[in-house]
């Protein structure tokens, strides 16, 4: 990997898992020491991690990690959620066998390393199924807007305290979804999206005594 691909996803890493917590203030050459590389590559680093909407740039004033905001999360499942299941009737239709093969790839790795204990893979192979999922609809201009999205929700998803769902419980929700999928099943698809994205975060009161 290159230094400015390594930079980029460690700290994007280290801020999804909320090791980065939000609001903290980040500076170039802090980072480039911690990271071993120049501080042009944190610089570009920070830029991307900008567009993600994953820190803010103030100028002098440095650069900060986005701070969680309750309201504004539900905004973005808001979004989410109509974005996935907007695209699902065209996804279902457009679905191919080879399309099917690579997404229960996708499944049967998820497994592997929620498994494994790998939270940060989990969310990356998690990522990967909804926008293979996406792309099959043909909607393009709003790509970006759901990675962005789905990183959002990821990261409020870890900050939430009373969340509790087992990694391997979490890699086998994407199931359902699946089975729509190859039954071709554009309304099922879109309710089994809006369900999976609806339950992101698990707070049941089981979860809570256990």
């Amino acid at each position: 990997m290159r230094p400015r691909e390594a930079a980029y996803s460690a700290v994007k890493r280290r801020i999804i898992l909320n090791d980065l917590q939000p609001g903290i203030t980040l500076t170039e050459l802090g980072l480039a020491r911690e990271l071993g590389c120049s501080q042009g590559t944190v610089r570009e680093a920070l830029l991307r991690l900008q567009e993600d909407g994953l820190v803010i740039r103030s100028g002098h004033r440095g650069t900060t990690v986005t701070p969680l905001d309750p309201e504004e999360a539900d905004e973005i499942i808001a979004l989410r959620r109509r974005i996935e299941m907007r695209g699902a009737v065209r996804a279902a239709a457009a679905v191919t066998d080879g399309a099917l093969h690579d997404l229960q790839a996708l499944q049967d790795e998820m497994e592997r390393v929620a498994s494994a204990g790998n939270q940060y893979r989990l969310i990356e192979l998690d990522t990967d199924f909804h926008l293979a999922i996406f792309r099959l609809a043909g909607l393009q201009a709003l790509e970006q807007i759901l990675v962005r999205c789905i990183l959002h929700s990821h990261r409020q998803k870890l900050w939430e305290p009373r969340h509790r769902r087992p990694l391997l419980e979490t890699a086998r929700r994407h199931q359902p979804i699946y089975e729509r999928l190859a039954a071709r099943d554009g309304a099922g698809l879109a309710e089994a999206l809006g369900h999976h994205i609806d339950t992101i975060v698990d707070v049941s009161s089981e979860r809570q005594s256990a």
